[in-house]
């Protein structure tokens, strides 16, 4: 087995050395490819990697810093043992993943997607990725797109290649065009090389032929005349003219040799093309008597041409439709701005393909529909709005449509269609067509249809290649527009609930403060009047209903102070933040020197803020502080950073880097508390300790999150069991700027 793995990584090696792309410059194409890899599953980091010996070279990198890595290292390997799609959804889930340098270490993978670049022989001569440093999920049709566009990458490679070939044929036909410039050189070749040659007698208007020029044109001897006439009957209708006035400019001595190319007929009744040169001898009368000539045939040579020509057209209409597609595809990702999308859609793939019409049809359910967009040339029938209802549409073609079928009729005169199916085309100058649905969710929305009015037209798999890739981004565009509406809806209701749950919150809380003022101070009157009066039982109930009296108070008291957050807060002005915790340390200084508390701080900046809500958010942090610290002396230190630092986002559990806001924080050494614990603890009524060991309604941390959320910041804590806590907020630094 061994043996044959070596043969097979020196055969890998060789093949992706014939494409000549490793240590290349950047092109566009695999940037625009590596682009939309990035866009299509959704991650900031995007490769395409060719794999030699020892390293993986990256042709093209999105959001990538270093241009190649050690073979050794990364995930490639999973591509290249498979030979198929991989998709990690979190690298740490994996014992044997979470060990590799780069999820260790830079880039700091956490999802991993990867196709192997495999050509049509079956080498795997590297990988189309996608890397995020957070983990996701991929859809089945990401995943299908993913996988389209590494066979786009392959068809790069292989133009790349063709290319190249074409361009070694070029080189000969230089050297072929050196040759016949040269008078020494003919003279070489015409009595040294396998050329065919003739020989005519002016004269007597007769042709000798050479047995080469015979075997050249497919001729036995007694198949070949030996007159003149016969002989130009054999060149090529659309060059015989110019052939023959090529002899009179040398007979006329106007060229010192005759020299042409041009097609001439065989036995077979092809042609070939041939390099026919000649040399004409005067008498000393000053009459043609002789010409001498041979052919050369030069027939690859215009085959490479003509090859080179449509390998240059390929190339031409490949970039169109990546340049295209990335249009698109950018259009998507910017803006979900449906009627733009689907209008730039009709109007490019018109232009690109020469189409008479291309038109977007928003299909219904009973087999009807409207035209919502279209491009169409002068001329023709415009169908913009038209509701449409074709007899012959019925449901089983729409089942068809809605499992990905293509149709492509190249001539409704002549196709095996419905005769109603012809009627309703025809209506509408229709010819030929190329329909593709759009599917949204794996259920058909509308069709993306291509028209040839003016003639029948051969689709070819370029074509529909386009037309489907651009109805797949159009069916993501609409299925993420038909998300964001939803999800607006469901905002602009939960906002209009906030709003009056706060309303509610602080009625409510508000109108309560009266009876329950009236029922504490009555219950306090029973407690000092008849306290040891009664039994130790009725003692005791009374203690509970004044208790519970205040911490009602307070409760309602934090519920006001809650709702005011949005709903009485004070505009923003300039606050500085050291003369706010001044405040908050006179506020607090009963605990503080109850527990002997020791509070340090950095040299705090100046900020766009409310000053009450600032002041409530640090005196709740460091009352926490001093409240959950056991058995020890509390040990708090207020920070600050500019936004020049790292940063880690318990929330979002990721790095991230601000010019723009500050970062404060708070540190305790308090009892700290469990991972699982760090979102719950902000939310309302959230407690993690009864009330018979630590006081609280359960509000206060949420009150600071609707506090710094109000300011456009976040906040978030970093905890461990027993080791203390540090919270964290940031405040957008506004202060002497536009906002």
């Amino acid at each position: 087995m061994k043996p044959r793995h070596i043969d097979t990584e020196v055969a890998r090696l060789e093949a992706l050395r014939q494409y000549q792309i490793l240590d290349t410059e950047p092109e566009e194409a695999y940037d625009n490819l590596a682009q939309l890899a990035a866009f299509i599953c959704g991650t900031p980091i995007s490769l395409v990697s060719f794999i030699d010996e020892n390293r993986q070279w990256f042709k093209a990198k999105i959001g990538l810093d270093v241009s190649e890595m050690p073979r050794s290292v990364g995930l490639s390997y999973l591509c290249q043992e498979q030979r198929n799609v991989v998709v990690v959804p979190d690298t740490l889930a994996d014992e044997k993943l979470a060990s590799n340098p780069v999820v260790t270490g830079y880039p700091y993978i956490r999802f991993y997607a990867g196709v192997p670049l495999i050509t049509p022989q079956g080498d795997m001569l590297g990988t189309l990725c996608a890397i995020d440093q957070v983990p996701r999920q991929l859809s089945q049709k990401q995943i299908e797109a993913f996988v389209g566009l590494s066979r786009l990458v392959i068809d790069q490679l292989e133009l790349r290649r063709y290319v190249s070939e074409v361009s070694k044929v070029t080189e000969r036909r230089k050297t072929s065009v050196a040759l016949r410039e040269s008078e020494e050189r003919w003279q070489l070749a015409l009595h040294g090389n396998n050329d065919g040659i003739w020989d005519w007698n002016l004269k007597t208007n007769e042709v000798f032929f050479s047995t080469r020029w015979k075997e050249m044109l497919g001729y036995k001897d007694h198949e070949v005349s030996n007159r003149w006439d016969e002989w130009t009957k054999r060149i090529h209708p659309d060059e015989r003219d110019w052939v023959l006035q090529a002899f009179q400019d040398h007979f006329a001595k106007k060229t010192p040799f005759y020299v042409c190319e041009y097609r001439v007929q065989c036995q077979d009744g092809s042609y070939k093309w041939i390099l026919d040169r000649g040399r004409a001898l005067w008498d000393a009368l000053g009459d043609i008597v002789r010409m001498v000539g041979s052919y050369t045939d030069i027939t690859d040579v215009y085959d490479e041409l003509r090859l080179r020509k449509r390998a240059d057209e390929e190339l031409e209409w490949q970039n169109l439709r990546s340049q295209l597609f990335a249009e698109i595809t950018l259009k998507i990702r910017d803006s979900l701005q449906i009627d733009e999308i689907l209008q730039t859609t009709v109007t490019e793939v018109q232009k690109l393909l020469q189409a008479d019409r291309v038109l977007i049809f928003r299909l219904e359910s009973d087999g009807s529909g409207t035209v919502v967009q279209e491009a169409v040339l002068p001329g023709w029938p415009v169908i913009l709005g038209e509701n449409i209802f074709d007899p012959c549409f019925k449901e089983e073609y729409i089942e068809r449509y809605r499992q990905g079928r293509v149709s492509a009729l190249e001539d409704i005169e002549a196709a095996h269609i419905q005769p109603c199916h012809r009627e309703f085309l025809q209506r509408f100058a229709v010819r030929a067509n190329l329909v593709v649905p759009i599917l949204v969710r794996d259920d058909i929305w509308g069709l993306l249809l291509a028209h040839q009015c003016s003639a029948p037209r051969q689709w070819n798999q370029f074509e529909m290649d386009l037309l489907q890739q651009l109805a797949n981004q159009i069916g993501i565009a609409l299925s993420q527009a038909q998300l964001l509406e939803k999800e607006t809806q469901q905002s602009q209701e939960l906002s209009r609930s906030n709003a009056e749950l706060e309303q509610f919150a602080y009625v409510a809380s508000h109108d309560l403060q009266e009876p329950l003022r009236m029922v504490t101070s009555y219950l306090q009157l029973l407690e000092r009047r008849y306290k040891n009066q009664l039994d130790a039982n009725a003692d005791q109930f009374i203690t509970y209903a004044v208790d519970g009296a205040r911490r009602m108070q307070t409760l309602i008291n934090d519920l006001l102070n809650y709702s005011r957050v949005s709903t009485r807060g004070q505009p923003f002005v300039p606050v500085d933040c050291s003369v706010v915790l001044e405040q908050v340390l006179a506020n607090l200084q009963v605990a503080i020197a109850d527990r002997k508390a020791v509070v340090t701080y950095d040299t705090l900046p100046q900020v766009m803020a409310d000053a009450t809500q600032l002041t409530q958010v640090f005196q709740n942090l460091i009352a926490n502080a001093i409240k959950f610290c056991d058995r020890q002396q509390p040990l708090i230190h207020v920070g600050v950073r500019k936004g020049d630092a790292d940063i880690l986002d318990g929330k979002n559990l990721n790095f991230t880097r601000s010019e723009d806001e500050w970062l404060f924080s708070v540190r305790d050494n308090g009892i700290g508390l469990e991972s699982q614990y760090t979102e719950r603890i902000f939310i309302i009524f959230q407690r993690l300790h009864g009330r018979d060991k630590y006081s609280g309604t359960g509000i206060g941390l949420a009150i600071c999150k609707k506090i710094i959320e109000r300011h456009g910041g976040r906040i978030w804590v970093e905890s461990k069991l027993g080791q203390g806590s540090t919270f964290y907020f940031t405040i957008p630094d506004r202060v002497g700027k536009q906002w």
